[in-house]
């Protein structure tokens, strides 16, 4: 098995165990009883809302900052080739 296939066979395990600790967190844990064991192994419901939410915003503020530093490098390339062609 190449390195390649390696790796993204390990995402896709990493993405299918985050999917269902989520899944099962939102919906199955409400039908629990809170005395159960199960319980136990996942955070308050609360948190539910607040980590996908951060997430969101992190991978936002990570885009952007992405987006904006290419544009800024563009457009110095761009400054550099019209000062090279007016010389």
């Amino acid at each position: 098995m190449s390195f390649d296939k390696l790796i993204g066979l390990s995402m896709l395990a990493v993405a299918t165990a985050v999917f269902t600790y989520y899944t099962t967190w939102v919906f199955v844990l409400p039908f629990v009883d809170e005395s159960n064991i199960l319980q136990s192994f996942f955070l308050s419901r609360d948190y539910a809302i607040k980590l996908p939410f951060l997430l969101l915003l992190i991978a936002a503020l990570g885009i952007g900052s992405f987006v904006g530093n290419v544009l800024i490098k563009n457009a110095e390339k761009e400054k550099l080739k019209k000062s090279k062609k007016t010389q």
